[in-house]
């Protein structure tokens, strides 16, 4: 299994219009027929780091799961651009965001 992986750094007070747009629109942003899973994680905590709860910022990730590294590249090349275009159209142009290809071992 392959996990094309976007994660984003959020300001806390756009926080639930994140998710919202990540459970919503963004979902039908990254349908494929190639899609396997999708899903919408946050950081919960950080070991050690009493005072996470309370930054300014919140990491989220959207992970998109595909049977192959190939179906990811083809996803990223025909999807990527309008996924996201679908977060400008919400959250305005610019995201702090890496994307990353992750294989499940």
């Amino acid at each position: 299994m392959y996990i094309f992986n976007i994660t984003y750094v959020i300001p806390s007070k756009k926080k639930d219009s994140f998710i919202e747009w990540a459970k919503g629109e963004a979902r039908l942003a990254a349908a494929s027929p190639k899609l396997k899973d999708y899903k919408v994680i946050t950081v919960a905590a950080i070991p050690g780091d009493k005072d996470f709860a309370k930054q300014d910022e919140k990491n989220f990730s959207v992970q998109m799961h595909f049977d192959s590294i190939s179906d990811c590249r083809e996803w990223n090349e025909n999807k990527f651009p309008s996924f996201m275009d679908s977060y400008a159209s919400w959250h305005g142009p610019n995201p702090l965001f890496f994307a990353t290809i992750l294989k499940e071992l």
